[in-house]
């Protein structure tokens, strides 16, 4: 059983789920229905059917959102209260897409593959797969419980990763199922070249050498982005080196030999 879409056109429809809860969220908080509607950019009249739950209400929809939207309404909050602007469309997005890299995964896990000689494979996959699940989790429920903000920053990072390994399983997963084989897509030579020039400008300079900063895990975060400037070009690299085979395998003719 292929992993379930999650395709940006999906995403959007739960937006309206999230914003409910966020106006849920806010209005407990203390702000009006005029407050809450520029925080989530909509009208007044949206908000109130929000709160009544004509909109935005699907509980099916809903299931297993509490989670996600607890990091996303302090930001809200925190923003409405600073005068620093709305919540952003691509945040929504980011929070419907983990609920549903959740509700997909756990899917996964549950189907049984009647293929054999793919089920060990799969079988290590769908441990994984649930093993990073129940990770993320755990590690938002800690963020939700933790008033540190450094700390909850950590937490939470620490569970979108886990989140996007399980969204890599399961399109592994999904791939390992799947009857079609399709041929790699990858960004121009150019593109390519231009983007590892930048992972080499940022990682020139070192954030947890260079920032002078007291809280210990503020450091640690510093360090998470310097580990990831470093993977990125590692992994931009080797898409380099994937486009110059495929080029030359492009370049080849019938009969082996290159034009």
């Amino acid at each position: 059983m292929p992993a379930a879409k999650s395709g940006v056109e999906s995403e959007e429809r739960l937006i309206p789920v999230i914003r409910a809860a966020l106006a849920g969220k806010m209005i407990v908080a203390g702000f009006n229905g005029r407050e809450i509607a520029a925080s989530l950019r909509v009208t007044p009249a949206a908000v109130t059917q929000y709160l009544n739950r004509s909109r935005g209400g699907n509980a099916k929809s809903a299931a297993n959102i509490e989670q996600f939207i607890e990091p996303l309404a302090e930001k809200v909050i925190k923003r409405a209260r600073s005068g620093l602007g709305p919540v952003e469309t691509v945040e929504l997005l980011e929070t419907a897409h983990q609920v549903m890299v959740m509700n997909a995964g756990r899917g996964i896990v549950q189907h049984t593959s009647e293929e054999p000689e793919r089920n060990a494979s799969l079988r290590l996959l769908r441990e994984r797969l649930q093993l990073e699940l129940s990770a993320a989790e755990k590690y938002l429920e800690l963020a939700n419980k933790t008033n540190d903000d450094h700390t909850k920053l950590l937490l939470r990072m620490i569970a979108s990763d886990s989140l996007r390994h399980g969204d890599i399983v399961s399109q592994v997963i999904s791939w390992l199922e799947s009857d079609s084989r399709k041929s790699i897509e990858l960004p121009g030579k150019e593109i390519l070249e231009g983007m590892l020039a930048l992972e080499d400008s940022a990682k020139e300079v070192s954030l947890r050498e260079s920032i002078k900063v007291d809280h210990p895990v503020a450091r640690l975060l510093l360090e998470s982005i310097d580990m990831d400037e470093a993977k990125h070009g590692k992994m931009v690299a080797k898409m380099l080196t994937l486009n110059k085979a495929n080029r030359n395998k492009g370049e080849r003719s019938a009969d082996g030999r290159v034009r």
